[in-house]
């Protein structure tokens, strides 16, 4: 196998991070023949997939293949774009994603999201967390609040280092803990699925080896869908992996099958640096 390959497949990867086959799980999100508009450029193409609970899955690609658009079309980010049309079927469990019926609010607290810059509100560490609660009225009382702003700190690896300064601002904080700050923002409601557009990619590599190491102790609690630039952070952090290309994707399956034994010959080309 090309040297490319091989420093990918060499570069440290969790124990447990090896996936069993797809039919061994239940599919959390699927997607069949899905396609995506912008007026009357066409940014995807019949795209299939399913996409297992508690797993991490890693989409990969060059730049503008589609990956990021698919990400916003699993919790009707899209919609914010007027020229966007979204045709085909999605579903989270059982449910229809594109049903007009659907309350996108509720959709967006199932379906969490960390974006690639971090974002903080510019308020307190502990109203950031607090607002996602607050406005779905999931908590009684500024007791059950607390507890599910503090839960919600240290699920994401940061109540150390802000226990003491929970009223000042958030946007204080370090590029990384800004991020961390984030995940806790997204997971304080309780999410299903939590979606990650590229989320270390502003980050130094210490901050973005703690951002990987988070995911792999959360993915217990959720289903992780991250988009990535970077191959050897998916072969580190994810079980399954999605190429894309030109707005298709072209394959799918366990994160070791792709890097070592793709089989396509796009996916090849793509992770052995012929295209890019």
């Amino acid at each position: 196998m090309n040297t490319v390959v091989d420093d990918i497949m060499m570069k440290p990867m969790s124990p447990v991070a090896a996936a069993p086959a797809a039919s061994n799980r239940p599919s959390k999100v699927s997607a069949r023949n899905v396609t995506v508009h912008y007026g009357v450029k066409q940014a995807l193409f019949d795209v299939n997939v399913d996409i297992p609970a508690n797993q991490v899955t890693s989409f990969i690609g060059p730049s503008g293949c589609g990956k990021s658009t698919f990400l916003r079309c699993l919790n009707r980010m899209n919609d914010t774009i007027p020229i966007c049309k979204v045709a085909g079927e999605m579903k989270l469990d059982d449910m229809d994603i594109y049903d007009p019926r659907i309350d996108v609010v509720e959709l967006r607290a199932r379906v969490g999201m960390v974006f690639q810059k971090p974002n903080p509100f510019p308020k307190s560490i502990y109203e950031n967390v607090a607002y996602g609660p607050k406005i779905h009225g999931m908590t009684r009382n500024k007791t059950e609040l607390d507890e599910v702003v503090t839960g919600s700190i240290k699920r994401a690896g940061l109540w150390s280092e802000v226990k003491d300064r929970l009223n000042e601002p958030g946007t204080g904080l370090s590029g990384g803990q800004q991020q961390r700050l984030c995940i806790a923002r997204a997971i304080a409601t309780k999410p299903e699925v939590l979606l990650m557009d590229e989320p270390a990619s502003a980050l130094d590599p210490i901050a973005t080896a703690i951002i990987e190491e988070l995911i792999d102790e959360l993915r217990a609690n959720y289903t992780i869908i991250i988009v990535t630039h970077s191959m050897q952070q998916a072969a580190r952090v994810s079980q399954r992996t999605a190429f894309f290309h030109l707005g298709k994707l072209i394959e799918e399956g366990r994160t070791e099958d792709i890097f070592s034994n793709p089989k396509h010959k796009q996916t090849e080309d793509y992770i052995t640096g012929k295209i890019g």
